[in-house]
């Protein structure tokens, strides 16, 4: 039986200090959930309809209030004012399409003004998708980055090869630039459409065949990569 080679891939090392000062959270903000609960309040006013066609319309509008804080996040504000029609159009007019959960929590009735306590979850997902096809929010519209990467162990060169090729095809890299080479040592200059955070996340998911990697993020935009050939696993009859 021929031996097989183990891939082996290190997880992203984040350092204390990057933990405490909030690298994790910045990277949550410029990377919406896919799904978020808002607490939100929802108002009509109590006509011929009575009580009961005051409270469904104050659910509706408290859902349309989760629906755009949400829409508020997952867009810069300049796409937000650019677009606003067709947000309106696409978005806050089918905002209820949107609500994977909701549940009134309290209600208000002062005078013909109805007030309804709303807690609703909003699917992000399914707003990016419904942006996208109306062609509302691109794949670029997220901020661009310029990341120092100090890769070591580049004098394996059959290695540091293979880790580029992989670089240049993650999504959201734009642009792989040599900075600096140094003997087993190659500074990269890397272009990329995300937050560090993110970029950090999508080298612990990236799969290598034939090399390992450990990776350590040493500042908000630096890192370092250090470089190993895979081992072949003995493997016993």
């Amino acid at each position: 039986m021929n031996p097989r080679r183990r891939i082996t891939c290190w997880g992203i090392v984040l350092t204390l200090s990057l933990i405490i000062t909030g690298a994790i959270d910045a990277a949550a903000q410029s990377s919406p959930p896919a799904s978020k609960t808002y607490l939100v309040v929802g108002t009509s006013l109590v006509q011929k309809g009575g009580l009961n066609a005051a409270k469904e319309l104050a659910i509706a509008n408290g859902k349309r209030v989760a629906v755009e804080q949400m829409t508020a996040e997952l867009l810069p504000l300049e796409l937000l004012v650019q677009h606003f029609s067709d947000i309106n159009t696409v978005i806050y007019n089918q905002a209820d399409k949107f609500i994977q959960f909701y549940k009134m929590l309290n209600e208000v009735n002062e005078g013909n003004h109805y007030r309804i306590l709303v807690q609703a979850k909003v699917s992000g997902r399914m707003i990016q998708d419904k942006l996208r096809a109306a062609g509302i929010l691109l794949a670029d519209a997220r901020p661009a980055v310029n990341l120092s990467l100090t890769v070591m162990g580049t004098d394996n060169l059959s290695s540091f090869v293979l880790f580029r090729s992989s670089l240049n095809k993650m999504e959201g890299v734009e642009a792989v630039q040599i900075r600096e080479i140094l003997p087993n040592q190659t500074t990269l200059s890397v272009g990329y459409r995300g937050s560090a955070g993110a970029f950090a996340e999508a080298l612990l998911r990236e799969q290598h065949d034939g090399f390992t990697t450990r990776v350590y993020q040493e500042s908000d935009k630096s890192f370092r990569i250090d470089l190993a050939p895979a081992e072949p696993v003995q493997q016993q009859d």
